[in-house]
């Protein structure tokens, strides 16, 4: 097994990203259908914040502890495990989900300076600019070093790698 190339993560990623998309859709509808329609309660979107960050969680977390994979993992042949190769612990894949949400929270910023009517003030769009060159910085070590390990993967102690095609 060889650490993952980035094109390999990528496409996982955008796969897995379609997947949570299309359950925080489905969580957010049986929230307003619960909230709303059957008990009548006001919204908070504080709470809501945390109710998809946690289906978030559970998707890509009980995944991770059950065999290192995702559904975009799994078609493109990568794994996530700790570095002595053992499988990830549902602490370790709460801490790697927290740290890998902010940091694509961080990659995707920059496309809100793209959005035609959001009033963002000069230090907003400025602080986009500098989130968006320190992002693509810390992807630079991820290309340089050996072992292909991102942000969330030095904080967690894990690794993504390529496992050997089935026969």
């Amino acid at each position: 097994m060889f650490p993952a190339p980035l094109w390999r993560r990528l496409i996982s990623a955008v796969y897995d990203g379609l997947l949570l998309l299309g359950l925080w859709m489905a969580a957010a509808l049986l929230d307003l259908i619960i909230r709303d329609a059957l008990l009548g309660l006001p919204r908070y979107w504080l709470w809501m914040q945390f109710y998809l960050f946690g289906v978030g969680l559970f998707f890509f977390a009980w995944f991770w502890v059950r065999g290192g994979q995702t559904l975009g993992m799994r078609a493109w042949r990568i794994q996530v495990r700790r570095i002595d190769g053992m499988p990830l612990k549902m602490p370790v894949a709460t801490v790697r989900y927290g740290v890998m949400l902010l940091t694509w929270a961080a990659t995707l910023a920059p496309l809100l300076l793209f959005l035609p009517n959001l009033p963002l003030g000069y230090q907003a769009r400025g602080g986009i600019v500098l989130v968006a060159l320190a992002t693509i910085m810390s992807a630079i070590p991820m290309l340089m070093q050996g072992r292909r390990r991102a942000i969330c993967d030095w904080v967690a102690g894990t690794e993504v790698v390529v496992l050997a095609a089935s026969k």
